[in-house]
C-alpha cells in the first residue's frame, strides 16, 4: 500500500513537471519571437540609402553614428553596417569574415540557444507524459491488486487520469515543434535578407 502512494505521489510529481515545460516553452516561445522582431528591420531601404550615401561622401563615422541611433541600433542590419564600416580598412574579405562571425555571435546566437531548449521541450514533452502514464497505471493496478472488490467507475478514472499524461506530454510537444520550425524558417529569411542588404553597403566600401 505504500509502495502504491508513492507511485501516485511519483505521478503527481510528473504532472507538474509537465506544466513547468509548458511555462517554460511559452516563455522562450514568447522570447523567441521578441527577439526576431527587434532584429528584423521593417523598411531597411531607408537606412541602407542614408549609409550609402554617407560612404559615397566618405563620411563613415556619420554612417556608423546613424546605425548606432535608437531607431536602428538592435536591428541585424544596422549592427552589421557598422561592424564592416568600423572594419573598412582590413579588406573586403576579412569584413565579410568578420561581419559573419559578428552575425554568428551577436545576432542569433542567443535566439539559436532558446531554440535548443525548445527542441529539448519537443523531445522531453511525450517521454514525461509516458512515465506519468506509467506510473499512475502501475498505482491504479496496484490499488486493484490491494482490494477485494474492484470499482469499474474508480478504474475507468485511474486509467483517464492515467492516459492525460500522455496527451498532455504530446499536448505540449506539437506547438513547440510548430515554433520551433517556424523560428528557424524566420531566421533563415532575416539571414538571407541581411545578407542581400548588407551587399549594397560592401559593395560601395569595395569601390
Amino acid at each position: 500500500m505504500n509502495v502504491t502512494k508513492i507511485i501516485d505521489s511519483f505521478g503527481y510529481v510528473i504532472y507538474g513537471a509537465l506544466a513547468l515545460l509548458a511555462v517554460w516553452g511559452a516563455y522562450n516561445g514568447i522570447l523567441l519571437y521578441r527577439s526576431l522582431a527587434k532584429k528584423t528591420m521593417k523598411d531597411p531601404d531607408e537606412l541602407v540609402g542614408q549609409v550609402r550615401e554617407l560612404c559615397k561622401a566618405r563620411q563613415y563615422d556619420k554612417a556608423i553614428n546613424l546605425c548606432q541611433t535608437p531607431n536602428f541600433w538592435h536591428t541585424a542590419l544596422a549592427q552589421l553596417i557598422a561592424v564592416a564600416l568600423k572594419n573598412r580598412d582590413r579588406g573586403l574579405s576579412k569584413i565579410r569574415q568578420i561581419v559573419v562571425t559578428e552575425f554568428h555571435s551577436e545576432v542569433v546566437a542567443g535566439m539559436e540557444n532558446r531554440l535548443g531548449s525548445v527542441s529539448t521541450i519537443v523531445r522531453m514533452g511525450p517521454l514525461l507524459g509516458l512515465l506519468g502514464t506509467v506510473a499512475s497505471m502501475i498505482g491504479a493496478f496496484g490499488r486493484i491488486g490491494g482490494s477485494e472488490q474492484v470499482n469499474p467507475r474508480a478504474l475507468a478514472q485511474d486509467i483517464s487520469l492515467a492516459l492525460w499524461a500522455t496527451g498532455a506530454g504530446l499536448l505540449i510537444a506539437n506547438p513547440m515543434m510548430l515554433i520551433g520550425n517556424d523560428v528557424h524558417a524566420k531566421l533563415r529569411r532575416l539571414r538571407d535578407r541581411t545578407e542581400r542588404q548588407l551587399q549594397e553597403v560592401l559593395d560601395v566600401i569595395e569601390s
